[in-house]
């Protein structure tokens, strides 16, 4: 039976394929009459209407089609559409055919179109523009460049008139005459202070820039103008002001995006994931202002190509170089300084970009002492990056980041003397110090090659390493004898990346991107406790022994963006990521899709759904995104955490010549597999594997953000206002019940604008408010000095019943800094006057248990209150200076 039914298989399919032969080679019959005519000449117009008049057929037509003034037509007999395939002879044109009537339109897929590729420059270093606009106003045709400044566009034969525009830049309008497929250098001046006449026929480009779904971006001359801390120049609170983007704590350069903790957040530097981005405890953030280029971020509709994170994508590129000139910037500061230079090793061919920042705060501190202590601090940054101008198509990229912040308190330092039989005198310090150290180190080579005007790749291979290290010396004198207790705490990751990825341009409806990569993490936790006297040294426990775990990870990814039509945008995709750590593989498929429909010119809405995985996380050792939290994989116990985004809002550009842009978005988003310590457990308790002190659950977040912008005249900047709630819930963690996230907060406004009063002066100023961070607090205090809770004191215990019941007070700020600039012959200066905190708000910090007595008549009666800290409680002014050459 099973030979009869494969033989009538195969006979199916031979008789099909004898059928469909038959089909695609049989002429088709033609729907329109036959006619005959003798020699005839006339225009286009003319023979349209006379061969109208013999058929009886409406030949309807476009008028960007090719038209004669003198056709010659010989005697023959033909049907109707091969007519008038011959009258527009000189174009391709697609016919229709419906109830006697010829639809004659222009044939887009024909060798009408011409290819127009090329790259989007800076004019002053030949420096590479990403996700420029290039937009035809004639067919109403528009792209992106991509990250390189790459781009590929189909227009139609003769002359074109384009508008390319890029961030910061002046927008120029130029007209080609295209013949053949070209390849083009489009070099763009920069121009910092943008007027209305700038922005002429911005409606047309919102066509264009309404492809770029989901992105929000920051460049490099908006982070600079904002008022930081001591003047630092800092990317990440640029990046904090944002609608659903939260900071954390007061002076902390942590990232909550959308009730997401710091880890879901996949910040890449050129293309290499970053797992610490501050310095100084968080009060700075590791990127040099003076070395960045752009920044994009991703809060939902996250594309394909980016995977590995829940909650955000933070794409920061570097500046590539200058080819052309030397160009640099320094900067004096209060507490650090920087120096930053670009410039051609071989003049169009090979470039540089170097970049060095570090603090002065020894000499500083050097003169306090408080108690016997000596406290030593300083971080360091640098960036190096190379480009080599391969050919016009071909381009290599390497680059390099090293930081790293070290610091130490010695206290407590005595000397003592003891007197021994023998009665001689020995003089013996007795300390206690405090240490630590933690950086980066990031290296990346790629390779970018234009195959054809159509097709771009990107080859790249980098290295990401963060170290962690800090530790507890106690030195005392026992019996005589000196005892010494330490504690080191380490924490490590390190990555090993190869990927390769493609952009293809197969139509002006469609820009497809596809690729693959291979990551291999390897992960270096610990708590390591030593006691040892003057001879001998006995390491007591670990938290994890001697393990080095790892894990890899594979994926692979397609997206296309295309348009179904002038009005309607979308970014479809899917990635597929697998993992493998300890003896267990987890795999997902994950679909991605955002879509952005024109209701009007400057009208529209977007919608997006995006489902993610994470394989790697962290492990808080307090309320505070320090560089201390510990980076792990997933494991046989630790499953992935996922989350399913959902994302829909509107656009809206209005005012004289498009002045103002207004969005508001609405999202939700389901979380799964995320981590907490049991009530029982902490990370100091080093008794038990650390997978096995973690309770798994689960979460959700919510919210609207509003968000408007003024990017042109003399006043610019933008506003925004977020609602939210974020909650999660755990078994065997406050009964199974829903309790806030950390950094849930209902309520966050922000205004952050500038002010021109001329092409030389400038004020900014920055206002903050957000609701009180959720906390837990103990309900009871009681003597109980064997039950397993939070001890304050010993014999007593205090009870938790409700996870992060209590708020702190509210969070608002003003910060004012002043500008002036002065152009010189050579170059030019800028002076920064500001200050944090104008009015001295004492924002909180933390929140601690106070314990005081307080006299009741003849007795003392305990009394038990909540005390706050706070960072920055009095106005700090700063001053900063830098010279631009």
């Amino acid at each position: 039976m099973r030979i009869i039914a494969q033989y009538k298989i195969f006979i199916g399919v031979i008789l099909f394929l004898r059928l469909t032969s038959f089909s695609l080679f049989a002429k088709t019959e033609s729907q329109t009459p036959y006619l005959t005519i003798e020699n005839i000449t006339g225009s286009t117009i003319e023979l349209i209407k006379y061969f109208e008049a013999e058929s009886g057929w409406v030949i309807s037509y476009s008028s960007r089609l090719c038209f004669n003034d003198n056709i010659e037509l010989p005697a023959s007999t033909k049907p109707l559409e091969e007519f008038v395939e011959v009258i527009f002879g000189g174009c391709d044109v697609s016919i229709i055919i419906r109830e006697k009537k010829l639809i004659v339109k222009p044939d887009n897929s024909r060798t009408n179109k011409i290819t127009l590729s090329g790259i989007v420059v800076d004019a002053s270093s030949a420096e590479r523009l990403p996700y420029s606009t290039v937009f035809s106003f004639e067919n109403e045709i528009g792209t992106i460049s991509n990250g390189y400044g790459f781009f590929s566009i189909e227009l139609p034969k003769g002359e074109n008139r384009l508008s390319v525009g890029f961030v910061g830049y002046s927008q120029i309008f130029e007209s080609l005459v295209l013949e053949k497929d070209t390849f083009i250098i489009i070099p763009l001046d920069a121009n910092l202070y943008l007027d209305e006449v700038n922005i002429y026929s911005r409606r047309y480009l919102n066509k264009s820039v309404s492809k770029k779904l989901g992105v929000e971006e920051l460049d490099a001359d908006d982070i600079k103008k904002m008022p930081t801390v001591f003047g630092e120049t800092d990317l990440v609170k640029s990046i904090q002001m944002l609608p659903g983007v939260q900071g954390g704590s007061e002076g902390f350069s942590g990232l909550y995006v959308r009730g997401g903790g710091p880890d879901q957040n996949l910040i890449l530097m050129d293309d290499v994931p970053i797992y610490n981005i501050g310095h100084l405890f968080g009060f700075f953030s590791i990127f040099n202002g003076d070395a960045v280029k752009y920044v994009n971020i991703y809060k939902s509709g996250f594309p394909a190509r980016f995977h590995g994170r829940l909650s955000s994508v933070v794409d920061i590129r570097m500046i590539d170089g200058n080819n052309e000139k030397i160009k640099g910037t320094v900067n004096i500061g209060l507490l650090a300084s920087s120096v930053s230079i670009n410039g051609p090793l071989i003049k169009n061919k090979l470039g540089f970009s170097a970049s060095l920042r570090r603090t002065y705060m020894n000499p500083i501190l050097s003169l306090y002492r408080a108690g016997g202590a000596a406290t030593t601090y300083y971080f360091y940054d640098a960036n190096l990056k190379l480009n080599y101008n391969i050919s016009q198509r071909s381009r290599f990229y390497t680059s390099v980041y090293v930081g790293k912040d070290l610091y130490s308190t010695l206290f407590n330092s005595q000397k003592v003397l003891l007197e021994k039989d023998e009665g001689d005198d020995l003089m013996i310090s007795v300390r206690d110090k405090t240490e630590a150290s933690w950086g980066n180190v990031v290296g990346a080579a790629r390779w970018n090659y234009i195959w054809n005007d159509k097709l771009f790749s990107n080859l790249t291979a980098t290295t990401s390493i963060y170290n962690f290290g800090v530790g507890i010396e106690n030195v005392d004198i026992v019996n005589f004898e000196e005892s010494i207790f330490e504690q080191r705490y380490k924490s490590g990751v390190k990555d090993f990346t190869a990927k390769i990825d493609f952009d293809y341009y197969p139509v002006n409806s469609h820009y497809i991107k596809f690729g693959a990569s291979y990551i291999n993490h390897f992960f270096k936790p610990g708590i390591d406790i030593f006691t040892r006297d003057i001879d001998t040294k006995l390491q007591t426990d670990t938290i994890v022994g001697s393990e080095r775990l790892w894990g890899s990870e594979a994926s692979i990814y397609v997206e296309d963006e295309y348009s179904l039509s002038n009005k309607l945008h979308i970014n479809v995709g899917v990635s597929s990521v697998l993992f493998w750590g300890e003896t267990k593989k987890y795999n997902s498929v994950e679909p991605r899709f955002s879509a952005v429909y024109s209701l009007l010119d400057d009208l529209g809405v977007r919608i997006s759904y995006t489902h993610m995985s994470q394989y790697i996380h962290t492990l808080n050792l307090s309320n505070i995104a320090l560089p201390a939290d510990l980076w792990l994989p997933v494991t046989d116990k630790i499953p992935p955490m996922k989350s399913r985004q959902a994302s829909v809002g509107t656009f809206w550009t209005f005012g004289k010549i498009n002045r103002y842009n207004f969005s508001v978005d609405m999202y939700y988003k389901s979380q799964k597999n995320l981590l907490h310590y049991t009530e029982s457990a902490g990370f100091l308790d080093y008794s038990t594997r650390w997978d096995e002190k973690l309770a798994v659950g689960d979460g959700e977040t919510s919210g609207i953000e509003f968000y408007m912008k003024k990017t042109t005249g003399k006043l610019q900047g933008w506003m925004s206002y977020t609602f939210s709630q974020a909650s999660n819930w755990f078994d065997g963690i406050n009964e199974g019940k829903p309790f806030p996230m950390r950094y849930d907060r209902p309520h966050d406004f922000r205004i952050n604008s500038h002010y021109y009063f001329n092409e030389k002066l400038m004020l900014s100023s920055m206002w903050q408010y957000g609701s009180g961070l959720p906390i837990t607090l103990p309900s009871e205090k009681y003597y109980a000095p064997d039950l397993h809770h939070l001890k304050s004191d010993i014999g007593y215990s205090e009870a938790l019943h409700d996870y992060n019941s209590y708020r702190m007070l509210p969070f608002h700020r003003l910060d004012l800094s002043i500008i002036y600039s002065q152009t010189k012959k050579k170059y030019n200066t800028v002076w920064d006057f500001g200050v944090i905190n104008v009015y001295g708000r004492k924002n909180p910090f933390m929140l601690y248990i106070s314990n005081k007595s307080t006299p009741y008549g003849d007795k003392t009666l305990p009394e038990r209150t909540i005390e706050q800290i706070s960072l920055l409680s009095y106005p700090i002014p700063y001053i900063k200076y830098s010279i631009i050459f």
